[in-house]
C-alpha cells in the first residue's frame, strides 16, 4: 500500500505594515469575486505571480 502525503507549500516573507495592508485590500477585493478563495492563499498567488513577473524582467536584461 502505497502512502501519499501532500505538503503544503509555505512562503516566508518580511512585510513593511504598509505592504501587508496593500495586500490585504487587495486579497479582500479578489476574495470578493472567489469566495472559497481564503485571504491567505490569495496573498500567496499575488506575490508568487510578481515574482514570476520580476524575475522575467530580471531575464530579460
Amino acid at each position: 500500500m502505497s502512502i501519499k502525503r501532500n505538503y503544503a507549500k509555505k512562503t516566508m516573507i518580511e512585510l513593511s505594515d504598509e505592504q501587508y495592508f496593500f495586500l490585504k485590500e487587495k486579497a479582500l477585493e479578489l476574495q470578493k469575486q472567489n469566495k472559497n478563495a481564503s485571504i491567505v492563499s490569495i496573498i500567496r498567488d499575488l506575490i508568487e505571480k510578481d515574482r514570476e513577473k520580476w524575475m522575467s524582467k530580471r531575464k530579460k536584461k
